[in-house]
Order: C-alpha cells, then structure tokens, then sequence
C-alpha cells in the first residue's frame, strides 16, 4: 500500500488496528457476483445532499474510485468490479451503524460529488480491494 497513514507512531498504530478491523468486520461479508437486472438499481442506496437538491448513488473515495451501497444486502459494492463487503448499514448519510463513516458532498471539477468519509475527522479516505479484501485507510484530505 501507499503511504497513506499520516501522523505520529500513535496515530499510525491506532489506525493500523483500525484497518485490520475493518479488514475483519467488513471483509466477512466476502464477494460475490453482484445481482444484475431492473432491481438491482431500485436497491442502490440513493445519498441526498442536504444543502441542494443532488443525490447519487456513486460515493467516491480519495483517488476518485466509486463505491455503491444495496440496500437489501446491506453491503458496498466496489464498483470497478462488482466485488460486494457485507456488513453495511446505511441510514441517511452515514454508511454504518456506529456512524464511523459517512457521505459528504462536495465539488470537483465544476461536478457535485459524493465522499466516503471519516466521521470523526471529515476527512476523505482511501478504499481499495486487497487479495480479495475491503481495506479502508485515512487520509488528511478534506472535502473539496
């Protein structure tokens, strides 16, 4: 991986851990083929802006990588190749139950655009799909 984690030892440790539970929680849910037909787009989870009037279901990582969430299967969906993590739980804006994550809008290029954010530190992070795995790492990237 990149050097993404930023801060002192503390920081780097703390969010070490915090990966591998999320590597651990997220990663349970395993991947699958994702569904495909009319329904699965009524599933996608629809994120409204509060501000304004837009709403997508493309939620963008630091490097601009899509994600989705479904509904009914409670998981995200890593767009690039349909690969699903179960254990989501999207309720308005935040991506999980213990509100850890939530989606905050911004503008990129002239384009309104959706974030996978930290909510603690409002901070973009950085998704990728390791060896099969959902790996989630900070960053010190704010909303555009």
């Amino acid at each position: 991986m990149k050097g993404r984690l930023v801060g002192d030892t503390t920081m780097r440790t703390r969010s070490s851990f915090f990966l591998l539970f999320l590597v651990l929680v997220h990663g349970a849910g395993g991947c699958g083929s994702s569904p495909s037909g009319p329904d699965q787009a009524s599933r996608l989870v629809q994120f409204r802006d509060p501000a304004s009037d837009f709403s997508t279901i493309d939620v963008r990582d630091v490097q601009e990588q899509i994600v989705r969430f479904d509904a009914a299967d409670r998981t995200l969906i890593w767009a690039a190749s349909g690969a699903r993590f179960g254990g989501w739980d999207p309720s308005g804006n935040f991506l999980d139950r213990d509100r850890r994550f939530q989606v905050r809008f911004g503008t990129r290029d002239g384009q309104r655009r959706a974030y996978f954010t930290e909510t603690a530190s409002a901070t973009i992070c950085d998704i990728e799909v390791v060896a099969g795995q959902l790996v989630i790492s900070p960053t010190n990237v704010t909303v555009p």
